[in-house]
């Protein structure tokens, strides 16, 4: 979930739910309450318009109405773990024990950079895992997302809670009062010998990863979907991923070296020419407007997934690349229809969605992508930039890390530099080979976040620690499609993969 500004709408978009599908302790619970409606309409109000009251169930048969599992519960989580402001603010919390059996595992879902979504508690790859092993599975917010907040604003000087220290202590924190938080909020007990599993995907599978080596004593095993474990301020290798997904990849290189030439020569009119040809007139910076035309590129290979078989629907690469087909133009010319079409069918106001210093002084709360930005500029970088000749570059050497980094300052004030400080991430939790154990990565080989991950890297260098952990490929996959609520797709291996992350959590729970 790592893309352009523009794409955090799509990014939303894919944490949809999909049908539940009942198991044992559920439905034996539901046949319960069905007897108990049954009797309540012989012996009382027949009409079956009337809900049975609770408390007649309580009473006479010892049975509350079962709860929705989408209600939120609110943990007190402790602003700075580190820091002399231990004070509490609120932190969501989704919990779904339905399927869980005491003793069975509890599946831990940090949400990262998106707001916590109960679609999970019904769906995807953890919902799966609980429902196979009899687990509960819990979902908590990350700090400064979603509804929880520990500040009144998203000003800069506000925004010095948001560490990855004290993300992964959250966790911790929680992990060690969750005992009665749960039987509090729920009234179940979660059994002492039940083993604790991070999960997550993207940037929250990071976290489910670093949790897992730091807190040792309390997270058991994990799964990390698409964890881009190694962080890399100037993250040029994301465009050798793209390049290797396009068929039309060279015709987008000559496209972009056109561009660069039109923007190096300084000519004013042929500059805007080409602007209002991409429908990007609006944008006055010349690296703005370069940078903007990443936008399709990236966003059609990090969430690809082919055609169903059978279906009418077009490939998302096929339909990118046919612009690039018609040989009465010049690549240029063809890259600016497709941009310009892609401007016009979505709505895109350029302004908004491309110009890097938009937003920056609003300081108002429920910002993710504010959030996400405070982050890249304090520990992470991530910054996608144009590669270094003589590697092919599909965006303009204009888009560089220090052009993307510049805006930091105007976003979060002079403190916030935009030189994160990634040595101490990577020094810390070992980059691509991390000290850890009990952990099933998964990563789909089209994903661009992979070249920063540990189950596509352990491939070319042998990582001395992969017997410790599984490491799960996708061939024709991209981010974290084994993970999502929304992805009901068995084919083009997720089945496979999906079969392997459970044999993975399985074996991991058999150990002590």
């Amino acid at each position: 979930m790592f893309v352009e500004s523009s794409i955090w709408a799509l990014l939303l978009c894919l944490i949809g739910g999909v049908g539940r599908t009942l198991a044992e302790p559920l439905a034996m619970r539901q046949a319960q309450l069905q007897r108990i409606w049954t009797e309540y309409l012989l012996t009382g109000d027949s009409s079956g318009k009337q809900e049975m009251p609770a408390d007649i169930a309580y009473e006479r048969w010892g049975f509350q109405q079962r709860r929705s599992i989408s209600t939120p519960y609110w943990f007190d989580q402790v602003i700075d773990h580190f820091g002399s402001n231990q004070t509490a603010f609120k932190q969501r919390v989704f919990i779904n024990d339905d399927e869980y059996v005491p003793g069975g595992p509890v599946y831990l879902f940090n949400s990262g950079e998106t707001p916590a979504s109960p679609a999970y508690l019904s769906g995807g790859e953890p919902y799966t895992l609980a429902k196979a092993t009899g687990g509960m599975l819990i979902i908590m917010e990350h700090r400064y997302y979603g509804k929880s907040y520990p500040v009144s604003d998203m000003s800069g000087p506000n925004m010095k809670y948001l560490t990855i220290d004290n993300a992964l202590e959250d966790i911790a924190y929680f992990i060690r009062n969750a005992a009665s938080f749960v039987k509090d909020s729920i009234g179940v007990d979660i059994s002492p010998a039940s083993k604790w599993v991070a999960t997550g995907g993207s940037y929250s599978a990071t976290l489910a990863v670093w949790a897992r080596k730091r807190y040792p004593d309390l997270i058991h095993a994990a799964y990390a979907s698409s964890a881009p474990v190694l962080v890399e301020p100037d993250f040029y290798q994301y465009d050798q991923v793209v390049a290797r997904a396009l068929p039309c990849a060279s015709d987008i290189a000559s496209a972009i070296s056109v561009l660069d030439n039109i923007l190096d020569s300084k000519n004013r009119t042929l500059i805007d020419k080409w602007k209002k040809a991409f429908a990007l007139q609006d944008l006055k910076d010349d690296a703005d407007f370069a940078g903007a035309l990443t936008d399709q590129m990236s966003s059609t290979v990090q969430y690809y997934m082919p055609p169903s078989k059978g279906s009418d629907a077009p490939d998302s690469i096929d339909q990118l690349c046919g612009w690039f087909k018609n040989t009465r133009n010049i690549p240029l010319q063809n890259m600016a229809d497709m941009t310009a079409a892609h401007v016009r069918n979505n709505r895109i106001d350029p302004v908004s969605a491309y110009s890097s210093d938009s937003g920056a002084t609003n300081y108002a709360l429920y910002q993710d992508g504010r959030a996400w930005f405070y982050q890249t500029c304090t520990q992470f970088g991530f910054w996608q930039s144009a590669p270094r000749p003589p590697l092919r570059r599909l965006r303009s050497k204009y888009v560089t890390s220090e052009w993307q980094s510049k805006p930091c300052q105007a976003f979060f004030g002079k403190d916030v530099s935009g030189i994160p400080d990634t040595r101490y991430l990577n020094d810390k939790f070992g980059g691509l080979t991390p000290d850890v154990s009990r952990v099933v990565f998964v990563n789909g080989l089209h994903d661009p976040w992979s070249e920063l991950s540990v189950a596509v890297n352990s491939i070319a260098r042998k990582l001395p620690d992969s017997t410790r952990n599984v490491m799960v490929t996708m061939p024709l996959a991209s981010h974290v499609v084994d993970f999502y609520a929304a992805n009901s797709r068995t084919d083009f291996g997720v089945d496979i993969a999906r079969k392997n992350i459970l044999e993975a959590i399985n074996l991991f729970l058999a150990q002590n």
